[in-house]
């Protein structure tokens, strides 16, 4: 079961693993579905500030792949009793925590991206 408290000191990962698995399924498959056709127009039209927007469609398809990919290992832990666990159990659990491993570092690397673009965005160019 999900504990829906967050305590006061929370960490950032803290509180987007409650925010994760308390949003709806679709709410997170439109996270993804839109995070990739917004990252997909940002490479190939680039408008001006493309990095930014491609970083912030990034951090919406992470986000909703992790909470896909959680709740699917959450199924899995539940239908797979220590009695008659299957080795392809096994797999899939390993498979999806990697792809939430992968979901996490893509929204970390889109986060940085995302601030150090909007930084840059913010000074300017700068001529020596």
């Amino acid at each position: 079961m999900v504990d829906s408290t967050l305590r006061s000191d929370a960490t950032l990962p803290e509180l987007l693993t409650l925010r994760a698995r308390h949003a709806s399924s679709r709410r997170l498959t439109l996270d993804v579905a839109g995070g990739a056709l917004a990252a997909a127009a940002a490479l190939v039209w680039r408008p001006v500030g493309w990095v930014l927007l491609l970083c912030a469609a990034g951090c919406f398809l992470a986000f909703g792949g992790w909470g896909l990919a959680d709740r699917a290992i959450e199924r899995v832990d539940a239908a797979s009793r220590p009695l008659d666990a299957r080795p392809a159990d096994a797999v899939r659990q390993g498979a999806l925590e990697l792809v939430r491993g992968l979901a996490a570092l893509l929204g970390t690397v889109a986060a940085i991206g995302l601030v150090l673009a909007a930084v840059a965005g913010g000074i300017g160019r700068v001529i020596s």
